[in-house]
């Protein structure tokens, strides 16, 4: 078993190379999570860099995040996002 290196601060696996650890249901549910981030920013008038400011999160996880492709992130880091948009996190995770 393969021991991936964990930062909290940076909300997730170090290793970046995550597509194939997980599912295709799993990868879809991340890149949603992104997506929704995404909408909740913009909805706001936030950028990616003001919200990486109010959550105390680098703008380049921001931007992975909210990229297309599968970014794992930790649950305090969706913690400070949904603060810094003024959401409940469970918004986060709600797909229709």
């Amino acid at each position: 078993m393969m021991i991936i290196p964990f930062d909290p601060v940076l909300n997730g696996c170090v290793n970046m190379d995550v597509a194939s650890r997980y599912s295709n249901d799993e990868a879809r549910f991340l890149k949603n999570i992104g997506f929704r981030i995404q909408f909740f920013r913009k909805k706001c008038g936030m950028s990616q860099e003001e919200l990486a400011e109010k959550s105390n999160l680098s703008y380049s996880t921001i931007s992975h995040i909210e990229s297309t492709s599968t970014y794992p992130m930790s649950i305090i880091a969706l913690y400070r996002i949904a603060a810094a948009l003024n959401i409940a996190p469970y918004q986060l995770l709600m797909f229709d």
